[in-house]
């Protein structure tokens, strides 16, 4: 739309939208998009955690056959040629599969916001049919390739000696290209670089954790498995015999496990959280234009007619003239933005201490007695200026010039609805010009009356009823937490399927043992009990440090990026210790059930 109406655009006109209007406004869709972003960005990672569980099954039902392959000739470029080729077939096959639930699924979603968006969303376009599949491609890449990569160094003598292997490949070579591939993509489709960043970085450090707590769970059970019943003994064997897998099926059910646990309780309480930071109460009113003399008088009539005392804050108006003694015309702004700000007036304020509302983020606020003139900025306007610590600002105030020296930058919390400022200078700088007063206020529908007294009452006061903002806004939060449920649906999805893929990586070993085991004598309720132990250990780990992970990095995301509290409550540790115990053990049962059901006599002939 930005680019259509360039060709239009006079030199005086301009394009705003939610960004350079009110910031509570734009903060709370800034924040609606996130979510959604969070959600999606999940949604991938799980993604490329299941495909890669699913390509480590598949190379292992395929060495004998590229073995076999090699007996009769075959190279190894031919074999990676045939493995990549069938990989790039699954990827468009699944491309178009996914585009197509896609284009279902929008309407869904355009439904849920029809009525907050109040005009036609545009059709479908053809960059969602060319993104589903680079993105299944991008995740196949960094997931499916590395391990494909080894079927062509599987030596031929497989054929007669099973113990022979293809030589592992370097974990930096998988790791290396799986998180390029990702991060790359996630990037491409999202752009939202720190999100990006503090959520990889959690499912890194998770992941190391994991992995660490696998291979300690494995020398553990080692230990203890002689003093249990059968049934665990050989749940407990399992995981300690199969030391490598048992591992890496650790790290799945964990990395499935946090991210369904940070999407579940953690989002739940993140979007309790903020939904709560605008409550009915806010402050619907403001008062502007308000005279040093008209304080008291105003302050007792709302007094009278039921509102609480009143914190007025003062108010001048200024224009920066020279920054560091250049002239702002010939200052180099960082940003349009920043240039913007330069070229219009300003509103200054003085306080002694740092407002309720605000977060000192660099240097020092100043303290009682300091002579020197200073000033703090909201931390975005000083980077969109181009200011450092030390500057000197010259403003032209009512005919005179005012230099102040910038000591602190603040980040500020727009969506209080109080008066807050981008500037905000120490007391004594500039209470010797004129300036008025402004405060906001909760009118109940009931006071309504009250305003149009107070207009008559004091005829210069302005009174600004920001009740169709805060409307908005709250409207913006409704259908964000809406939206984030709906695509939630296609991250609980894949979590799914992470799971699913973890639980079927070692289908056909647990075949094979079974089989062995009930022709030894082993009834198979002791063989189904004993996998439902196996499971319902690495789930109990798994789920622990899943939570753990999810709340790690829920805190994180809430204060670094939405601006909210987040403190982990008991349903997280419970959800994770359930989850990991029941969803995966019976997960688990139930999907190697029909292996143990197999009959023994086929499955040692087909052996």
């Amino acid at each position: 739309f930005r680019a259509e109406l360039a060709t239009l655009l006079r030199p005086q006109d301009e394009v705003e939208d939610y960004r350079d209007g009110r910031p509570e406004v734009g903060a709370a869709i800034a924040n609606a998009e996130r979510f959604l972003v969070l959600a999606a960005l999940v949604s991938v990672l799980l993604g490329g955690v299941a495909v890669a569980m699913a390509a480590r099954r598949f190379v292992a039902r395929r060495l004998d056959a590229v073995a076999l392959m090699k007996c009769l000739g075959a190279k190894h470029g031919e074999v990676l040629r045939l493995n990549v080729l069938q990989l790039l077939i699954l990827v468009v096959a699944a491309g178009v599969f996914g585009c197509a639930i896609g284009f279902v699924a929008q309407f869904g979603l355009t439904a849920l916001l029809a009525d907050f968006i109040e005009a036609q969303l545009p059709p479908a376009s053809v960059q969602g049919a060319v993104l589903g599949p680079a993105a299944a491609l991008a995740v196949a890449i960094g997931c499916a390739l590395p391990p494909l990569l080894q079927l062509g160094g599987v030596p031929p003598a497989r054929v007669l000696r099973q113990d022979v292997g293809p030589p592992p490949l370097r974990y930096t070579t998988i790791y290396g290209i799986a998180a390029a591939a990702v991060t790359g993509l996630l990037y491409v489709l999202f752009g939202d670089f720190e999100l990006i960043a503090y959520l990889l970085a959690g499912a890194v450090v998770t992941f190391f954790v994991l992995y660490l707590a696998g291979r300690l769970l494995v020398l553990a059970l080692q230990r203890v498995r002689g003093g249990v019943g059968v049934a665990w003994r050989y749940g407990i064997a399992n995981v300690a015999r199969r030391g490598r897998e048992s591992t890496v099926q650790v790290v799945a059910f964990g990395i499935g496990l946090m991210v369904l646990l940070l999407l579940t309780s953690v989002r739940t309480e993140l979007m309790t959280e903020w939904q709560a930071t605008l409550p009915a109460s806010a402050p619907n009113h403001f008062l502007i234009n308000i005279q040093p003399d008209e304080r008291e008088a105003l302050g007792a009539m709302l007094v009278a007619a039921g509102v609480p005392e009143l914190t007025l804050t003062p108010l001048v108006r200024a224009r920066m003239t020279h920054i560091n003694g250049v002239a702002v015309d010939d200052y180099p702004a960082a940003t349009p933005r920043g240039r913007d700000e330069l070229d219009d007036e300003t509103n200054l304020t003085w306080s002694a201490t740092l407002p309720a509302d605000n977060e000192l983020v660099s240097g020092e606020w100043w303290s009682e007695g300091d002579e020197l003139p200073q000033i703090s900025l909201e931390e975005e306007l000083r980077a969109a200026i181009g200011l450092k610590l030390g500057d000197e600002i010259t403003y032209a105030i009512g005919g005179e010039s005012l230099t102040v020296r910038l000591t602190s930058a603040r980040n500020v919390y727009w969506q209080s609805f109080r008066p807050n400022f981008f500037m905000v200078l120490s007391p004594g700088a500039i209470e010797r010009f004129a300036h008025t007063f402004i405060t906001s206020l909760y009118v109940a529908p009931e006071q309504r009356r009250m305003t149009v007294d107070l207009v008559r009452q004091f005829p210069s006061v302005s009174v600004f009823d920001i009740g169709a903002v805060l409307d908005q806004v709250r409207r913006s939060m409704d259908r964000a937490a809406l939206a984030v449920q709906y695509v939630f649906l296609f991250t609980l999805a894949a979590g799914v399927t992470v799971l699913l893929a973890a639980i079927q990586a070692t289908r056909d070993e647990r075949m094979f043992e079974s089989a062995v085991l009930r022709t030894l004598g082993a009834r198979r309720s002791v063989v189904l009990q004993g996998v439902a132990a196996e499971f319902t250990a690495l789930g109990l780990l798994a789920g622990t440090l899943a939570a753990v992970g999810a709340a790690s990095i829920g805190y994180l995301i809430a204060t670094r990026l939405f601006q909210l509290e987040f403190v982990p409550g008991i349903a997280l540790w419970l959800g994770g210790l359930v989850a990991g115990a029941l969803v995966v053990g019976i997960s688990g049962t139930l999907a190697v059930r029909s292996v143990i059901n197999h009959s023994p006599v086929v499955t040692l002939r087909g052996a």
